[in-house]
Order: structure tokens, then C-alpha cells, then sequence
């Protein structure tokens, strides 16, 4: 059996990007299409599909698999944003033909479907800083105290961002910190500085953004705005609180929101769910116990966690910052060695090209 008789749905152009980038395998011998209704026209002995979920979620999506279900061998579909309503939409979509690529973890297992890593936010946040301009870096004084403690820049409002800035205020009054929170207004960002603090050597913008996920030109490279190491603030705080994106118990999402202090070389001290740091660690990371106490990642409570997490912020700024940063240094240089040479992309994409190839082998035999 030729490999042309090999048939592959996708649908979106990131997915495309992903059959160009095997190293072994040659998608322009299949039969590829980016339209289920062609895909399911020609009849080739063997199919799969390669999606991507969509956000915010559509139904329509949960349709073309149930469209397409019976007809593939395999459907493997990435999901980078790890929200809720992905999580249930792998639980409602629990079957054996799916792998699933996310970046993050569920905390209960699925029954069928397989569950793999597709960290995207970690390579492509580091990308650039790894392959483009790694002299940024050097501008970063993670080594040396700082004029402030913290950075606390909390974007865009949600439940325990809430929490943190409500601690900061009633708490914090007289430490040393930098906190942007966007709460309840919608500022146009780079007009708003009271709400919005953002690197502004090296960027052109082409108008207003009100999302930083826009992107912007940095350094003459086109790259998400929320994926910009704030490097004045970092030089002017010595450690950063990181508020997820997600706080849920159930699942994590890994964002560049903890990509940016790992590749700054900084202590963090995490507000998200129950098991964030201990999920972190297994990736090969190292986080701060024994400096600080980090037992609030086990607290199943979400408001006794997110106060255990702010009460080492406080401790933090009441400590001298040269002794806090000289035992921290050898953690920082871990992360971001793990950060900066771990091969994300390429590992998420072998593992799929490697699948696919199981997938061939099985048509040829």
C-alpha cells in the first residue's frame, strides 16, 4: 500500500506547520486536506486528523469529531489553552482513537484517551530569547537587591488576582513592591500606566491593544505582548507573584506567566491551583522550599491557599534581599537551564511525527 493512500484532516494553519516540521516523514506524500467534507470524500484506507481545539470554545468543534470519529485511526488534537471548558471537552471526549497535546496537566486521569505534553507557551516564550536576542538576558540584574521587593502585575481581573491585590492593599501597606492590576477598568495598553506597566525599549506597536495577547514588533520580531520580559521592572524588584491564569484544583495551565521569572532567573511565588509547583517540579524545574514555605501548593482550599502564598510575600519583603538572593542562585541557574535548553517544541512534534509513523507502519503491514 502506497503512503499517498494516506489521509490527513487538519484544520487550522498551526496544525499544517506541525506535518511540515517531521523530520522523517513527508506530508506531501499524503492525501492532506483542510476540509473534512474532501477529507471524508476520497477514501483512503487509512486516516488521521491533526486539530487544534479552538478558544474560546466552540461547539461546532466537538461536531467535526464526531463528524470524522469513525473514519480515522487517530485524531490527535492539540489544546494551548488549557481552560475549563477544554478540560470538559477531554471528558466528554474521553475516547480511545484521541491523543490529546496540552500544555498543562489534568489532575484526574482520563479512561481512554491519551494525554500527552505540548508546552507552547514555554517554547514560545523562550524562543525568542533563546534564537533571537539572547543579550537581553545580560541586562537583567537577577544577582543584586533591588529598590522594591516585588513585583506584583496581576492583568487582567479574575477571582484570585482579586484575592492578591485585596492582600496587598489591606496587608502590604509600607512594603516594598510594584502592582498593576487591570481590576475593573479595560485600559488601552501603553496609555494606562496606572493599570499597565510594559517594556517599552525595543517595541513598535502598529495602534492600541486592548488584549496582551496581541502581538507588537519587538525588536523587529512580531511576538505576543504578555510574552515581553518587563526588563525595567525586574531591575528595579527583586522577586515576582505570579497569578495564573488558572486557578482551578483540577487542571494546570502553564503559561508565559511563569515562563518570564524562570528565564529572568527570579524567585516566584505562585498564586494558581492546588499542585501547581509540584506539577512544575516534575518537568524538571526546582521551586523554593526551604527558602520559603511553599506547603500552600498542598492547601485544597482556595482562599487558605492564596493566603498561605501571600503570607511568604510578606515574609519575603521583610527579609535582607542579598541573603534571600544568594541562596536562590543556584535554583534560579537550574530553571533556567531547564527553561532555555529543554527542546519543548521538538519534543511535543517528534512524539506526534512518531505517531504518525506507528500509524503508517500498521497500514503497511
Amino acid at each position: 500500500m502506497s503512503r499517498v493512500d494516506f489521509g490527513v484532516l487538519y484544520n487550522s494553519e498551526t496544525c499544517r506547520f506541525h506535518l511540515n516540521n517531521f523530520k522523517n516523514l513527508d506530508s506531501k506524500e499524503w492525501g492532506v486536506y483542510g476540509d473534512p467534507t474532501y477529507f471524508l470524500k476520497f477514501k483512503h484506507p487509512k486516516n488521521v486528523a491533526l486539530l487544534h481545539w479552538p478558544y474560546p470554545a466552540d461547539p461546532a468543534f466537538g461536531e467535526l469529531v464526531d463528524q470524522i470519529y469513525n473514519d480515522c485511526e487517530k485524531i490527535f488534537i492539540t489544546i494551548t489553552e488549557v481552560h475549563r471548558p477544554a478540560i470538559e471537552f477531554m471528558q466528554t471526549y474521553d475516547r480511545d482513537k484521541i491523543v490529546y497535546y496540552i500544555a498543562g496537566s489534568v489532575a484526574v486521569p482520563l479512561q481512554h484517551a491519551e494525554l500527552r505534553l505540548y508546552h507552547d507557551w514555554f517554547h514560545t516564550t523562550s524562543f525568542f530569547y533563546k534564537e533571537y536576542l539572547p543579550e537581553l538576558l545580560s541586562r537583567i540584574e537577577y544577582k543584586t537587591p533591588k529598590e522594591h521587593a516585588f513585583d506584583v502585575l496581576l492583568g487582567r481581573k479574575k477571582p484570585h488576582r482579586d484575592f492578591a491585590y485585596n492582600y496587598v492593599q489591606k496587608n502590604l501597606r509600607g512594603r516594598d513592591y510594584i502592582m498593576r492590576y487591570f481590576n475593573n477598568v479595560e485600559p488601552i495598553l501603553y496609555e494606562d500606566e496606572d493599570h499597565w506597566t510594559f517594556e517599552q525599549r525595543g517595541v513598535r506597536s502598529d495602534g492600541p491593544k486592548k488584549w496582551t495577547v496581541e502581538t507588537i514588533e519587538y525588536y523587529g520580531h512580531r511576538m505576543s505582548m504578555s510574552q515581553v520580559l518587563p526588563v525595567e521592572i525586574y531591575n528595579k524588584t527583586a522577586y515576582t507573584l505570579v497569578a495564573e491564569t488558572s486557578a482551578e484544583n483540577f487542571y494546570t495551565f502553564f503559561t508565559e506567566k511563569t515562563a518570564k521569572p524562570i528565564i529572568a532567573r527570579r524567585l516566584f511565588v505562585m498564586i494558581a491551583g492546588r499542585g501547581y509547583l509540584a506539577e512544575l517540579r516534575k518537568l524538571g524545574f526546582k521551586t523554593f522550599d526551604g527558602i520559603i514555605d511553599e506547603t500552600y501548593d498542598t492547601i485544597e482550599n482556595p482562599m487558605e491557599r492564596y493566603e498561605a502564598a501571600m503570607q511568604q510575600v510578606d515574609w519575603l519583603c521583610q527579609q535582607d534581599q542579598s541573603v534571600v538572593l544568594e541562596k536562590v542562585l543556584p535554583i534560579v541557574e537550574h530553571n533556567f537551564k531547564v527553561m532555555m535548553t529543554t527542546e519543548w517544541y521538538y519534543n511535543f512534534n517528534n512524539d506526534l511525527e512518531s505517531r504518525f509513523d506507528a500509524v503508517l507502519q500498521q497500514e503497511q503491514n
